[in-house]
């Protein structure tokens, strides 16, 4: 399956949304697409992967070292991710111990209130 990625921004996030299948590819366009926002100041991020089907290992190394790239700069990455084949991945490496994981959008802005004002 196609990788697919958009963007958009909402209460000072910088929103990925992933679709399709996340191997070597796909996590090289995110990357640039990432650290396109990070040149032009964005320093939160959302990685919505409820749309990937598949994830390779290249992509999850990707993942965490934007993360790291995020907090670096003061910033900071959630990830979004419901039931599946790619959240069983993450349960499994405890990927939540390192970046926040929401089961959903809602679920992201819920969990802190001043997400809420925006």
């Amino acid at each position: 399956m196609q990788f697919l990625l958009t963007m958009q921004k909402k209460n000072g996030h910088t929103v990925f949304n992933l679709a399709g299948d996340l191997n070597y590819e796909g996590a090289c366009k995110l990357k640039n697409a990432f650290n396109d926002a990070i040149a032009s100041g964005d320093i939160h991020f959302v990685l919505d992967l409820a749309g990937l089907k598949i994830i390779s290992s290249y992509a999850l190394s990707t993942i965490l070292k934007l993360s790291y790239m995020a907090k670096k700069n003061k910033g900071s990455v959630n990830i979004l991710c419901g039931q599946g084949n790619v959240w069983d991945v993450f349960y499994v490496l405890e990927i939540g111990k390192v970046i926040p994981v929401f089961e959903s959008i809602e679920a992201f802005w819920a969990s802190n209130p001043m997400l809420r004002m925006g």
